[in-house]
């Protein structure tokens, strides 16, 4: 089933795509609706916070893969 991964440290990367779509390169790039964003820092649903390039070793998330917003808000103050 999905994966919910927070975004816990970001930064804008170069880059261009679909809205959701998991870029190529180094690290985890995210294409957004101008240029991409690189996630730094994240947390896995039930798992422990570790960066982005930490989960990639043992989780499998390919170039081109479209990833989905979450269906609900995050609580106040942690936006």
């Amino acid at each position: 089933g999905p994966v919910r991964i927070k975004a816990l440290l970001s930064g804008v990367a170069d880059g261009s795509g679909a809205p959701g779509t998991v870029l190529g390169g180094d690290g985890l790039t995210i294409a957004c609706g101008e240029g991409a964003v690189r996630l730094i820092r994240v947390q896995r649903e039930g798992r422990a916070q570790q960066s982005a390039d930490e989960m990639l070793r043992g989780f499998n998330l390919p170039t081109g893969t479209v990833l989905s917003p979450s269906s609900s808000e995050p609580p106040r103050g942690e936006r």
